[in-house]
């Protein structure tokens, strides 16, 4: 990575990691907002929270990367773990940004302060946007061959698993995200999997 790559890299991370952690601070001392009405510990009943949290976790871990980096003058790759951290967490929080726009928009009669106002903002589009964009044009490490992009599917399918288990299952949460109308759960599993594999590998793409 050049000296240009691994500064504007520790920005986009540094502001990723400062907005995600404000803003699920925010979730704990003004309470649940727009779509999310859960504060607190239940927030994290939220895929938007769980993605943005993990990626936040991978963008920090970057940010130290990218300053060592940066004082040895530039000119090395990010290590492939580190890199596979932030991919899964681009994925993750790509498919919070693809669903919320493509599929909570329309479900709520394209309610933007729903799904936009204040920190979600955030969650939902900025933090996502700079997730996904800097791994693709900025990061760079050894070539990552394309069966590890199916990596992507780990935080959906964890995520689909404690759903399922929690809406269907138990019936100790709400189906927030409408996913099991008309009984048809199974079909929104492969949907958003297929999804997280077509980010992943658009991302791959794109890189």
């Amino acid at each position: 990575m050049t000296s240009t790559q691994l500064i504007w890299s520790l920005v986009l991370n540094s502001a990723v990691a400062v907005l995600v952690f404000c803003s699920t601070l925010a979730f704990f001392r003004l309470g649940g907002q727009g779509n999310m009405k859960e504060g607190g510990r239940k927030a994290l009943i939220y895929f938007t929270v769980d993605s943005n949290l993990l990626c936040a976790l991978a963008c920090l871990a970057l940010c130290v990367w990218d300053a060592a980096a940066l004082g040895r003058g530039g000119g090395v790759l990010v290590p492939r773990w580190l890199d596979l951290f932030k991919f899964a967490g681009s994925v993750a929080v790509g498919v919070t940004f693809f669903t919320t726009l493509c599929y909570l928009l329309p479900v709520t009669k394209f309610d933007f302060k729903l799904l936009y106002a204040g920190w979600n903002f955030c969650l939902h589009a900025l933090c996502p946007l700079a997730a996904m964009g800097s791994w693709a044009f900025l990061e760079r490490s050894a070539p990552l061959p394309f069966a590890w992009t199916l990596l992507g599917l780990v935080p959906t399918a964890l995520y689909g698993v404690l759903y399922l288990w929690k809406v269907i299952v138990k019936k100790q949460w709400k189906d927030f995200y409408h996913f099991n109308v008309g009984g048809l759960w199974y079909v929104t599993v492969f949907v958003m999997l297929l999804l997280s594999f077509g980010i992943g590998a658009g991302l791959w793409a794109l890189r």
